[in-house]
């Protein structure tokens, strides 16, 4: 099926329809007399309003270096880092591993010890460099944005030949591409020789052809996968009505699309995959698809802009509103599929900017560089409105994702999330009741990341970001609740429950969720968390453990880069920061059996700890509160935070009855100001946490 098949060999006559011209004037003739937009006519990109030429951008390397980089044939990997060597097409330049160029692609190992992982060698193959190309082109008016952009096409194909190589393992990969070249294309097309309209017809039809016949797997998979591939297929038969299969794959992508979105979008607005950064992929195929289709005058059905509006409003609900950024969630690969703004990978505004406005044609937030998408997909339609006056800023609210399991809460400046969720899709991490928290922007308990799919020879730092010790939860006898017998499926499927959850309104806000993954066999402890908006900068947290026999649990807070310090003694950890200083103070209800360590983190072999991963292939040491407790039977752990002000103590007014049903409290002092909380005793069928708070 996929036998090797140089360009050469695929002709015009074999793939087009009866009548087609198929010289090289002829066809690009054809071409040009169709003018099909793929988003705007081909070689009349829209003109950006002056307002977003004008951004700088969160971006590094900024626009102007990554041109130059390009020049210097490097591209820049994860919209973070730049190569160390020039492009080889074959080549991991981090590991120094290459692929045989001359293997049909379903000959290879995904996972291949000298090559390391194939999401790496596959980044530059993404092509971001031809968006990059063709929005500097769009700011300066330079022609040789054009010659470069062709420079990086021949390349391409001289070193790929259809199905040969690790550049078409991916039907996935092939799709993403393929849009990233036809948008250059389109862009340039004013710039182009007559013969460059045979040359991405043919990369076009071997896109198609290799993701046609594999289709059924990705769907298999119930992932963004299916998504990309059935809307590479809608888009190469409407660019290309002239191929024999263009109305087929068009069909089929179609289908697919609908399929699997009122599939895999819950009724919540959540995603199958349990990931912030796969649920924007998801969003922007979505957003392509959807678009392509409107300007075909063949819209979607309006439930599709209906779940697309759900999967928005759910995003949008932890996004943090200063920074853009969502906490690190499940698998994070480092995909960014439509990267047209000079917004960094971590910031989520632009999906969210252009999804909205293709549901309402209205915008949900400020004028900012996130509005350039909106220009790119909807051209004059947009011109207008992102110009006009802008929408009044509706920030997101404490909010329950019952059916996924997300919960947030939040106050004027800090606002947080936990994870509680009884997975019926695929788990990524071992991540049950996780806690993220931010405040001002600023991501002060983190998620750690993924790093790498396949770290070759790293198998312990490969797996440190998927267990749960990299994630801000507790660990029983330094174990992982479940098994990883695959890369990406642990087993058993993890299970949780919320409990209460309350919004606030007059008196705290406040969460209370279960996790059950380690009530089995061999721990049978059960883990219970509280976590408090006592006010808009002090946070209390309660993780409450119910076993038998003894135990150790080890609690961990991965804190953002500040230089912190622990008073061990105190059991607080203090940060001084720009905005005021940061304490956390930990304590338990027998102080005996507690420990406080402040680790730094390293990756040393039986040392992997406090490591974060902010852009995939980028692995970082970060400050992490360690708190490790011995404990028999049952057992509370109280968090304080206090975010800003004086330094939070912590201290219990009440000793811990053995009966359930009696109350314990805590104080909170913070300089000259106090809170009591009363909590209800330890008792594991009692989940009502929260008595008062005075």
């Amino acid at each position: 099926m996929f036998k090797r098949r140089p360009w050469a060999a695929i002709c015009l006559e074999d793939i087009c329809e009866a009548g087609v011209p198929t010289d090289v004037e002829g066809y690009a003739s054809l071409k040009r007399g169709q003018s099909l937009p793929f988003f705007f006519s081909p070689g009349q990109p829209p003109n950006l309003a002056s307002h977003l030429k004008g951004f700088e951008g969160g971006r590094s390397p900024s626009l102007a270096e990554r041109i130059e980089l390009l020049r210097e044939d490097k591209c820049v990997y994860f919209f973070h880092s730049p190569s160390p060597e020039k492009n080889d097409w074959h080549k991991n330049p981090f590991t120094g591993g290459s692929s045989a160029r001359d293997w049909v692609w379903s000959d290879l190992s995904f996972f291949d010890e000298a090559l390391g992982d194939a999401r790496v060698m596959w980044e530059p193959s993404r092509a971001a460099w031809a968006y990059d190309l063709a929005r500097a082109a769009s700011r300066d008016g330079d022609q040789t944005h054009a010659a470069e952009f062709w420079r990086w096409v021949d390349s391409w194909m001289d070193d790929n030949q259809p199905f040969d190589g690790c550049q078409w393992m991916c039907g996935q990969e092939s799709a993403v591409r393929l849009t990233a070249i036809l948008f250059g294309f389109w862009a340039f097309e004013g710039e182009a020789e007559p013969h460059r309209w045979g040359h991405i017809a043919k990369l076009a039809w071997a896109t198609g052809y290799r993701i046609e016949h594999h289709i059924d797997y990705a769907i298999s998979q119930r992932n963004n996968h299916a998504l990309s591939e059935a809307y590479g297929l809608m888009l190469i038969g409407y660019l290309f009505p002239e191929f024999q299969a263009a109305s087929h794959w068009r069909e089929m992508g179609r289908r697919v699309m609908s399929q699997q979105l009122r599939e895999q979008i819950y009724d919540d607005g959540s995603y199958i995959q349990h990931s912030f950064n796969y649920h924007r992929v998801m969003l922007h195929v979505s957003l392509m698809a959807l678009r392509i289709a409107e300007i075909a005058d063949e819209p979607f059905e309006r439930d599709i802009y209906n779940l697309l509006d759900n999967a928005k409003t759910f995003l949008h609900a932890h996004v943090d509103e200063q920074a853009g950024r969502t906490p690190n969630y499940g698998n994070n690969d480092g995909a960014l599929v439509l990267p047209l703004s000079e917004c960094d990978f971590t910031d989520y505004r632009p999906v969210l900017q252009a999804v909205h406005f293709l549901v309402h044609r209205e915008r949900l937030l400020p004028s900012g560089m996130w509005d350039e998408d909106v220009c790119w997909l909807f051209g004059d339609d947009a011109e207008k409105a992102i110009t006009g006056e802008a929408p009044a800023s509706v920030p997101a609210t404490s909010s329950a994702f019952e059916v996924g399991g997300y919960y947030t809460l939040r106050d004027k400046s800090s606002w947080a999330m936990m994870r509680c969720h009884e997975y019926r899709d695929r788990p990524a991490h071992n991540d049950q009741l996780h806690l993220d928290l931010w405040w001002q922007g600023i991501n002060v308990l983190q998620d750690a990341g993924t790093y790498l799919y396949f770290a070759a020879g790293k198998q312990e730092v490969e797996s440190y970001f998927k267990s749960t010790r990299a994630h801000n939860t507790v660990e029983i006898d330094r174990a992982e609740p479940t098994e990883f017998v695959s890369r990406f499926l642990m087993l058993p499927w993890l299970k949780g429950k919320m409990k209460h959850y309350h919004s606030g309104g007059d008196g705290p806000a406040w969460m209370v969720g279960e996790r059950y993954d380690y009530d089995r066999k061999s721990w049978m402890v059960m883990h219970r968390r509280c976590a408090i908006c006592l006010t808009d900068n002090l946070w209390l947290i309660v993780d409450d453990l119910f076993g038998a026999g003894d135990h150790q649990a080890t609690l961990r807070w991965h804190l953002t880069d500040w230089p912190w310090a622990l008073d061990a003694e105190a059991g607080r950890a203090i940060a001084k920061t720009p905005h005021g200083d940061v304490s956390i103070a930990v304590s338990s209800n027998s102080a005996e059996t507690i420990s406080h360590n402040l680790i730094n983190g390293g990756d040393k072999s039986g040392e992997v700890m406090g490591l974060v991963s902010p852009y995939y292939n980028a692995k970082l040491t970060t400050p992490t509160l360690e708190v490790a407790c011995a404990f028999r039977e049952k057992f509370r752990i109280v968090t304080a935070i206090q975010l800003g002000g004086s330094p939070v103590e912590i201290g219990r007014l009440e000793d811990v009855s053995a009966s359930r049903s009696d109350s314990q409290s805590w104080s909170l002092t913070t300089g000259e100001s106090q809170k009591t909380v009363r909590l209800a005793g330890l008792g594991r069928d009692d989940s009502e946490v929260v008595l008062s708070v005075d």
